[in-house]
């Protein structure tokens, strides 16, 4: 009879309809507050790549190279070949636009790739490097930088070798921390720029280092001052059809200082002055390039890497430049030209390049969909001090996935 109770309530029970369930509330959408502390949009970019070389003769370094070792049956053996595969310049890079807060416009950049090389690390494992980074602000005209960025003296390079630039082969300037200011008005064909900029920042050069019981310290840096970079740009208007003419004018000035003296000298000067230009034909065909003049200029690429001489404690000097003309037509890009950097023979130590030239041919095929492929052909000559020369012909295929 205790049974007829209980199996009733578990019927009604079994029969007694369930609850209706609540329907889940849809996902809430992604917001940069998830992606990033501040909240503040990023963009992302950068690209895959691999390029290959080949050296008809041995060069500095195969990678990253600056000159033609001498064909002396010491330093290298004439026509000694070299080939690499070389992933280093794999890139990427975080755009931070977090737009306006009041009137002025807050943004910052920091780019890495991989082409710090690390003594006695192994080839397959390269390291990553700083290009840029900086914080930038602007309002109207005016802008303020801070943080790596490329200098502001010649402020375009070659279309060739995109390991070093061509650098102390012609083309000068670098990247290298800063305090950058900017003027341009939106409708003007003026804009100015100026830096105050880290000297020592590229060459690292110490040339007392090896001074016993000193405290080491790199010489752009004892100088106690930064340097200065001035840059003036013109681009008047032209036909919507053709890239505006860009012309500029620049220059720089630093110091360098030595514990030690050299001939009598310790403290010396950086001077650095130029011009650079991207000149339009047609809508297809242009011409770009510079031009400069200076001393001690190691620092900035320039000199074929040379500062001072040490047995006359002069500061050597130079001159060189670039130029080249480039053809674009539909997917394919084309381009010719040819770099010199050409110190003072009087002030260049024995065994030390003098001169430094090359001439090269390339082309860029456009895949679209973010693929491109390139093919260079660079002759390059190096002349030493009271050595023997060294020339030859570097080759560069690369491919490269944009993204």
């Amino acid at each position: 009879m205790i049974l007829v109770p209980l199996l009733a309530s578990a019927r009604v029970a079994l029969v007694r309809p369930s609850p209706p369930q609540e329907t889940p509330a849809p996902d809430a959408p992604v917001t940069w507050k998830d992606l990033s502390r501040s909240g503040f949009p990023l963009r992302f970019y950068g690209f895959l790549r691999l390029d290959a070389y080949y050296d008809s003769a041995r060069m500095n370094n195969i990678f990253t190279p600056f000159t033609v070792s001498p064909e002396d049956g010491t330093a290298a053996d004439d026509d000694d070949a070299g080939f690499a595969l070389d992933p280093r310049l794999t890139r990427i890079g975080v755009d931070i636009t977090p737009g306006e807060i009041g009137e002025t416009n807050v943004a910052g950049k920091i780019e890495i790739d991989f082409a710090n090389f690390t003594s006695g690390s192994a080839e397959s494992r390269p390291a990553p490097r700083i290009r840029v980074a900086y914080l930038d602000l602007s309002k109207h005209e005016l802008g303020l930088r801070v943080g790596q960025d490329w200098d502001v003296v010649s402020p375009i390079y070659p279309a060739v070798n995109a390991e070093t630039l061509m650098w102390n082969v012609g083309n000068t300037g670098d990247r290298r921390a800063q305090i950058q200011g900017r003027w341009g008005p939106k409708d003007s064909k003026v804009d100015l720029k100026a830096a105050l900029a880290l000297t020592g920042a590229i060459t690292n050069e110490d040339l007392d280092s090896a001074t016993p019981g000193l405290t080491p310290e790199r010489d752009g840096f004892d100088s106690g001052l930064p340097n200065l970079q001035v840059r003036a740009g013109w681009k008047p208007a032209g036909p919507v059809e053709k890239k505006p003419l860009d012309l500029g004018a620049w220059g720089a000035i630093g110091k360098t200082e030595t514990d030690t003296s050299f001939n009598g000298n310790k403290r010396f000067d950086v001077t650095l002055y130029g011009l650079d230009f991207t000149l339009p034909f047609t809508a297809a065909l242009s011409a770009r390039g510079e031009a400069w003049a200076g001393e001690n200029l190691g620092d900035f690429r320039g000199g074929v890497g040379q500062s001072i001489n040490p047995a006359t404690g002069e500061e050597i000097g130079a001159i060189g430049g670039w130029a080249e003309l480039v053809y674009v037509a539909d997917q394919w890009r084309y381009h010719a030209g040819g770099t010199v950097d050409d110190p003072d023979d009087d002030e260049v130590p024995d065994a030390r390049p003098d001169h430094n030239s090359a001439l090269y041919v390339g082309t860029i095929k456009d895949w679209r969909s973010g693929m491109r492929t390139g093919f260079d052909v660079i002759y390059w000559d190096t002349n030493w001090a009271n050595s023997e020369d060294g020339d030859g012909l570097r080759l560069n295929l690369y491919f490269q996935y944009n993204f």
